[in-house]
């Protein structure tokens, strides 16, 4: 049987708190892949989903049952995401300039070494690509292409109207490509399925 995150929420916020544990189950892998795809950092993506789930834990009153619960939640996962990438930038900034200064080895030069040497170099590139977007893009980009939300889903985590998700999603597909260039950003989504 199935278990339905909008009782759970509504049992929780009716005092079970058997029913939070059980929302956690729910959502903490979800809410961390999120996170991870927006913030591009593992640490910051578990920090998020501890936030998210101590910021659901205490507004949970404020949730309103008549909406979708999912929606709700994961607005909060990508609001704290994307205020975490705003702090941080200038850290972020300076990491990848120390990064791209570190000479890279070559440590397999067998046919299938090269192969994923370069499969691992188009999605380094996509993924830098991604980190250059901004926040609310990396965001609609990560719930879009990496969940598999719909844009109407997307709209209502993102709290915005369907067209702004379609204009976002657009704007960053042509961010990407005038980065990448057409060529490596089809190569990439052969690979990785981001389009």
């Amino acid at each position: 049987m199935a278990i339905d995150p909008e009782e759970l929420a509504r049992r929780f916020q009716g005092g079970d708190d058997q029913a939070f544990a059980d929302l956690i189950d729910v959502f903490q892998e979800r809410f961390y892949r999120v996170a991870y795809r927006i913030l591009g950092d593992a640490d910051g993506a578990l920090d998020v989903v501890q936030d998210a789930f101590v910021k659901l834990h205490k507004s949970i009153g404020q949730w309103d049952a008549d909406s979708k619960f999912s929606s709700w939640a994961f607005r909060v996962v990508t609001n704290l995401a994307i205020d975490r990438i705003r702090r941080q930038t200038r850290e972020r900034k300076a990491w990848e300039q120390r990064a791209q200064e570190e000479p890279a080895y070559l440590d397999d030069t067998t046919d299938r070494g090269l192969v994923a040497q370069e499969r691992q170099r188009l999605l380094g590139e996509v993924k830098a690509a991604i980190e250059e977007l901004p926040p609310g893009q990396r965001a609609v980009v990560a719930l879009r292409h990496y969940e598999g939300f719909t844009l109407k889903e997307i709209a209502d985590i993102r709290g915005c109207a369907l067209g702004t998700v379609k204009s976002t999603l657009h704007q960053a597909f042509r961010s990407l490509r005038n980065s990448l260039g057409p060529q490596t950003l089809s190569r990439a989504t052969a690979i990785q399925g981001v389009a």
